[in-house]
């Protein structure tokens, strides 16, 4: 048999096609290295490749080793939290159903359907073409965070509430952080890019957080900061100290300029976090209000009442408070259990990858995720100021889903073809 009649038998019991052109480079060179001993020997090139080939074994079970090897694998922990947090997200409607908030079974099935059809396509797409693409997807990024801070007279694209931007195509509407997925990409190419010097990966990101502040989405401030700091915490560039004085004068000059641009309001509610006793009836007031109701909360069940629980957002933002309220302590424990454990997976995911570009898109990923969590359960148990801060996959709305989606879909993705990546 000669080598090319051998590796094409081999093939037949390799399904993976990424797994094939691996598999055939690394038998190539085998059969090159014996080919060379037998011709050394003084074998003809005709015999040389015979018994280089013969040396090589078993086509079957040469094809089936590799085959398992290289196999995709995709772990169903994960898909299995994934699908139980977005099963879950349906209680809000449950627990709310008699009160007078819009919310709406088609509109929620139709987000926990995307949410699916986005991480079951993502698992067939290849990470890898991404890696020299992220000036396009900061591009993009930049380019809608533009037209939204411009507050452009588009009024079929860009509507504003409170005077913060948002988009808005048919019964589609999204704010400025659907922005997150493309930098995630974004930075994740350009740390792991060692051409990229470090003063212009700061003025990209100077540039693009005062962008993203600009549209007063101060929720994906936090969370776009804290992700492109971990991102480059984690990346291959060795300049930890030039990395913590950076971030600490970054956050420092962050608070700085946002108290000085922050208006009246604003202030108060920051004065109101440190102390909302003092202002009962204004910024206060949801604090307040947030923690009477902990305080009524039980290990058993108990309805809604019928004129809510007099807190803003109780579908959203506030969300696990309603859920903690109606079904008791051990449901809050076990939806926090839940949410926690996917940062746990998706932290030892990060460690078990050895290709640098996806280990960094599944730490921006966890990052944006875990902000997510950590700052709303914070902010209900009033340890962080109130902010428009969604509960990933359980807070009411179609696009903290997609995003959070993303997330999870990028990080099976990338888990699925660990085996096949050779660096």
């Amino acid at each position: 048999m000669m080598k090319q009649e051998f590796l094409a038998s081999v093939m037949t019991h390799v399904r993976s096609n990424d797994a094939k052109k691996i598999v055939t480079k690394e038998l190539e060179q085998h059969i090159k290295a014996n080919i060379d001993h037998y011709l050394k020997e003084g074998y003809s090139p005709e015999e040389a490749e015979q018994k280089a080939v013969e040396q090589m074994g078993s086509p079957l079970a040469i094809g089936t080793k590799f085959n398992k090897i290289y196999k995709p694998k995709l772990d169903w922990t994960l898909v299995l939290l994934f699908l139980t947090v977005l099963g879950l997200g349906t209680l809000p409607l449950l627990v709310l159903k008699n009160s007078d908030l819009p919310l709406n079974w088609l509109s929620k099935a139709f987000g926990i359907s995307l949410g699916i059809l986005i991480v079951g396509g993502l698992l067939f797409l290849n990470y890898k073409n991404w890696e020299r693409k992220g000036w396009i997807f900061f591009t993009i990024g930049t380019i809608i965070l533009l037209i939204a801070a411009s507050r452009m007279n588009l009024y079929w694209l860009i509507k504003t509430n409170n005077g913060r931007p948002y988009f808005s195509i048919g019964p589609f509407s999204t704010d400025t952080s659907i922005v997150l997925p493309f930098y995630l990409i974004a930075w994740a190419s350009f740390f792991k890019n060692p051409k990229m010097k470090t003063w212009l990966l700061a003025i990209l990101f100077v540039i693009s957080l005062t962008l993203l502040f600009n549209t007063l989405n101060f929720a994906s401030c936090c969370v776009y900061f804290t992700m492109v700091m971990f991102m480059y915490w984690f990346s291959g560039r060795k300049q930890i100290v030039i990395t913590t004085l950076l971030a600490a004068t970054s956050a420092v000059l962050a608070a700085v300029v946002l108290w000085n641009q922050m208006i009246p309001f604003r202030k108060t509610r920051i004065h109101a976090f440190l102390d909302p006793y003092k202002f009962p009836s204004s910024e206060g007031y949801i604090a307040i209000q947030a923690e009477k109701i902990l305080k009524e909360v039980t290990w058993g069940f108990q309805s809604i009442p019928k004129n809510g629980l007099f807190i803003p957002e109780s579908h959203t933002d506030f969300v696990y408070l309603t859920l903690t309220y109606s079904l008791g302590w051990g449901f809050s424990l076990f939806l926090l259990t839940m949410l926690s454990v996917i940062i746990v997976k998706m932290a030892l995911m990060a460690v078990k990858i050895n290709d640098e570009f996806g280990k960094l898109l599944i730490i921006g990923g966890l990052t944006i995720y875990s902000v997510q969590v950590l700052y709303n359960i914070g902010m209900i148990f009033g340890l962080l100021p109130i902010i428009g801060m969604s509960l990933p996959f359980i807070s009411y709305g179609t696009v903290p889903i997609l995003i959070n989606s993303l997330v999870i879909g990028i990080a099976l993705s990338i888990y699925r073809r660990k085996n096949l990546i050779i660096n």
